[in-house]
């Protein structure tokens, strides 16, 4: 770095440094040209470092995957006006999923005498923010180099308050450019930390404790209380004191399947009498069956049963975007971080159930039905073995092979559960939570980042892709090649849409229609699209498509072999359905 801030764009290095943000995922834009300069030269490209991409939603979303393992923001940098449409998708899954990050847009200069003619006017916004300002958690526009410490300090500090998101900070391209004629001080950031985690009413705590300890058959759904990795084993010490089984709802590895009280895939939930949801985002979800065709959604609870929620969810909640799911009845509901509320609820239980036997024949009782659940994957795991496509439970299986010895990879992707069901997953942060939207486009940056994130200890990441979704953003392999980002994508080949194809057959069949014309605009085909030619001509090993099981284990090996060795990405195409 050098000595001295000489330049308006300095100045956002200067604070960037002082939060030790590691990476700046960055699709090109000459309205931050001046941030541009300013991060390889005044910053020497470290702490941020530059990770470059073909595409705004790319560079977004690799800032999420990151985010999502190490739980701090990376700093995407998109352009402008056009640069922010192109990235708003992703920053839109960001915040419904509650992932931190700052991202930060160039804007043209906001003094007409700074602007050429058409350009600088059609990349200007009054004010740039509203773009996005529906689905971040805050934005800015700071008006010059002096308000730029305090516009950064607070984005990180809103960014990383629970419940995390997004922010967005427009930096006018005038003052980036103008050279500092006055000192700007920079304030010592520790003195602006977020505020700490949120602790539960104790009047409710107790009542939560008095609910558990005297249910005869308690439950707790977690969703995302594995984001903060110390908590896992909080969760799991709860569970334990309590003989209280835990279903992991998904998002991050809430609860190892390996625990005898890992109630995941069984039939906990309709016979519990009390629930306790810990950071569910949709309750709704996680309480009932449903047909994703027809609409009809069934009550999976006893009539009886008593359900609790805690968690931020009503501190989150915007007007626009129904993210925040049904309204679901419940006995109490606690606003509480769970870092800090679990371990207060272990403290209070341990008194509660002191000298109660119902602990440890829950754990007994647990046991038994998971190992019944595990064997009845395994029996239908082999039971589709040798089909052709290819099973989602036969990739599982594959790849548990291949990777089961190592201790350092983290998942990423859809293999529609097969993976818990299948796998040994007791380590934290080795599941990367899914995206907020179910967003096309985000789910491949966002393995990238998370191969990102392990890279300097030695990990990699382990993606299970839709060619869909691989489609929207090819150019994510180069950026994982060019940064020696370690990753091993598995594409999913059904030839397109197949998702929206049965939606179109189920309801032309429902309206006694023909189905003929199904493949029309879900199908990908004629000509097939060649997913290992794409990752080969971005400089990627990569193989297939392979519709043959017999095969797909070497091919795994020979892709993560690649993976491991050369610290780059390897591609393996799949026929599956």
């Amino acid at each position: 770095m050098t000595g001295k801030m000489e330049w308006g764009s300095d100045v956002v290095v200067e604070i960037l440094k002082r939060y030790e943000v590691e990476y700046a995922p960055t699709n090109l834009g000459a309205t931050f040209r001046g941030l541009l300069d300013s991060l390889i030269n005044y910053g020497d490209n470290t702490s941020p470092e530059i990770i470059e991409c073909l595409h705004e939603e790319i560079a977004v979303s690799i800032a999420a995957g990151y985010a999502k393992l190490t739980g701090k923001p990376a700093a995407a940098l998109v352009h402008n006006v056009v640069g922010t449409m192109h990235a708003s998708m992703a920053i839109y899954d960001a915040y419904v999923s509650k992932t931190p990050m700052i991202v930060m847009s160039g804007t043209g200069p906001m003094s007409m005498d700074g602007r050429r003619p058409w350009i600088d006017w059609v990349h200007t916004a009054l004010v740039q923010g509203n773009l996005v300002r529906d689905y971040v958690k805050w934005d800015d526009q700071p008006h010059d180099t002096f308000s730029v410490p305090e516009s950064l300090i607070r984005a990180y500090r809103v960014a990383m308050t629970e419940p995390k998101g997004p922010v967005y900070i427009a930096l006018d391209a005038g003052w980036q450019e103008e050279r500092i004629d006055r000192e700007i001080p920079i304030p010592d950031v520790t003195k602006f930390a977020p505020p700490t985690p949120i602790q539960g009413d104790p009047t409710a705590m107790a009542e939560i404790v008095r609910m558990l300890a005297g249910a005869t058959a308690p439950l707790i759904i977690a969703g995302r209380v594995g984001r903060n990795e110390a908590t896992v084993a909080d969760l799991v010490k709860l569970a334990e004191v309590g003989g209280i089984k835990v279903v992991d709802a998904g998002g991050a590895m809430n609860f190892p399947n390996t625990h005898p009280l890992d109630a995941t895939g069984t039939t906990a939930l309709e016979e519990a009498d009390v629930v306790l949801l810990l950071d569910v985002d949709y309750p709704e979800l996680a309480t009932t069956v449903w047909n994703r065709y027809d609409r009809q959604i069934k009550n999976r609870m006893r009539d009886d049963a008593k359900l609790i929620n805690l968690g931020l969810n009503d501190l989150a909640m915007r007007s626009t975007v129904m993210d925040f799911g049904r309204l679901i009845p419940a006995e109490l509901s606690i606003a509480a971080d769970t870092s800090v509320a679990i371990p207060e609820l272990t403290r209070l239980l341990e008194v509660a159930m002191a000298g109660s036997k119902a602990p440890a024949a829950r754990a007994a009782e647990g046991a038994i039905a998971k190992a019944v659940a595990r064997q009845s994957a395994l029996d239908q795991a082999a039971e589709h073995a040798d089909e052709r496509p290819i099973s989602l439970s036969r990739i599982a299986t594959s790849v548990w092979e291949n990777i089961k010895a190592d201790d350092n990879w983290v998942f990423a992707g859809a293999l529609e559960g097969w993976n818990r069901r299948l796998w040994d997953i007791d380590r934290p942060g080795s599941i990367l939570g899914a995206g907020g939207s179910a967003a096309l486009g985000t789910g491949l940056p966002r393995a990238v980042g998370a191969g990102l994130a392990v890279k300097k200890s030695g990990g990699y990441c382990v993606a299970i892709n839709g060619d869909g979704d691989m489609m929207y953003v090819p150019g994510t392999i180069w950026t994982a090649v060019h940064h020696n980002i370690p990753v091993l994508v598995i594409v999913r080949d059904n030839d397109g849409y197949k998702g929206e194809g049965d939606h179109v057959s189920w309801t032309s069949e429902f309206r006694d229609r023909s189905t003929a014309l199904k493949h029309v605009a879900t199908k990908v085909t004629g000509p097939n699209i060649d997913y290992a030619a794409i990752a080969r001509a971005q400089g990627a090993y990569a193989e297939g498509p392979i519709d043959d099981p017999a095969e797909l284990d070497a091919a795994i090996a020979r892709c993560l072999k690649v993976v491991k060795e050369q610290k780059t990405l390897a591609l393996l195409t799949v026929r599956s359905d």
